[in-house]
């Protein structure tokens, strides 16, 4: 098992070659830029994943504005980062372009994205937490218990958010099932669809 990415883990100059100013179709948020750290460009991050490895093993991050804020225009800006690692519970890192921390801080509270298509490929078994929001969860009767929403971790285990299909239970409480192979019987990612052994009174 992984951890809760996975199942069973800027500056104009800043830019790659190439690259323009509008996102890739495919961005998945992971983590919020906190501001500036030390006195070389480098800024505190905030990964949305307490494990944040892709963060660590990619090295192009979309930044995109806080919400609600207008960045002329563009939906993000790519960066090639020059370095990263943990620092605390969170991690620091450095793009290029920026060079010192006026320039880090001027991006405090900007998201960082990462384009699906640009993760690291995982072991068989394991899956990572985007690629499951959406699916169907059915338990070994046929019932179908809801719909993934999202995964949250209780500091033991990874947890399925599954909106419940019963209209009758309320959207706001949704059904959890821990990430285990105990409960966890299959994902068909190209179904959409995942086999469980849970019942949704539970």
């Amino acid at each position: 098992m992984a951890g809760a990415g996975a199942r069973l883990s800027a500056q104009q100059d800043g830019r790659a070659a190439g690259d323009t100013a509008a996102a890739a179709a495919d961005l998945v948020e992971l983590g919020r830029l906190c501001g500036a750290y030390g006195v070389r460009g480098w800024s505190h991050v905030q990964p949305y994943s307490g494990e944040a490895s892709i963060l660590r093993s990619t090295r192009q991050w979309w930044l995109l504005p806080p919400q609600g804020e207008i960045d002329g225009g563009a939906s993000g800006v790519p960066v090639q980062v020059s370095g990263v690692r943990t620092q605390g519970t969170g991690l620091v890192a450095k793009w290029r372009g920026c060079e010192d921390p006026e320039a880090a801080h001027s991006f405090r509270g900007w998201r960082i994205a990462v384009a699906r298509s640009a993760f690291p490929p995982l072991p068989d078994g394991q899956y990572y937490w985007v690629d499951l929001i959406g699916a169907h969860v059915i338990n070994r009767s046929g019932q179908v218990l809801g719909v993934v929403r999202g995964l949250r971790n209780n500091g033991a285990q990874d947890l399925l958010e599954v909106e419940p299909a019963l209209t009758k239970q309320k959207a706001s409480d949704p059904i959890l099932i821990p990430m285990v192979d105990a409960y966890i019987d299959a994902i068909d990612l190209a179904a959409k669809r995942i086999c469980v052994d849970w019942q949704a009174q539970w």
